[in-house]
């Protein structure tokens, strides 16, 4: 059963401009779990790569958090996006309660992610799938 869909757009110059009036490791820590943050901070010092994987991150999340809702309530910390061979997935964390009459169970829930960028722009799809 398909629980949900999410999508979500970001204009990249729009993220530049965020990293470019605040801190950018403040505003990854707002966006990334405990893991994506370590992730990031090896790519700091090439400012293209990390300002793409936040960008990946915060589409993601975004599209997931649109997928669940009202369901399950996520927040930023709560997913996870990682990488399967070339493809990413976005996994909830393991300590994430449940309180939804739809699930029960972390192992019911399957979220497919599929990513695209191009320029400027960046897209996240997920459909979130929920299963007996």
């Amino acid at each position: 059963m398909i629980l949900g869909i999410g999508v979500d757009v970001l204009h990249l110059p729009r993220l530049r401009s965020l990293l470019a009036r605040r801190d950018p490791a403040a505003l990854a820590r707002r966006i990334l779990s405990r893991d994506e943050l370590d992730e990031w901070s090896g790519l700091r010092m090439d400012s293209l790569l990390s300002e793409r994987y936040l960008a990946l991150r915060w589409t993601a999340k975004e599209a997931t958090y649109k997928a669940l809702y009202p369901h399950l309530k996520a927040s930023w910390g709560d997913l996870r996006v990682q990488k399967d061979g070339p493809k990413p997935l976005v996994r909830l964390s393991d300590d994430f309660k449940f309180s939804s009459s739809v699930l029960s169970d972390q192992r019911q829930l399957r979220l497919h992610l599929s990513v695209s960028h191009d320029a400027d722009m960046m897209v996240a799809y997920v459909v979130a799938e929920v299963q007996p």
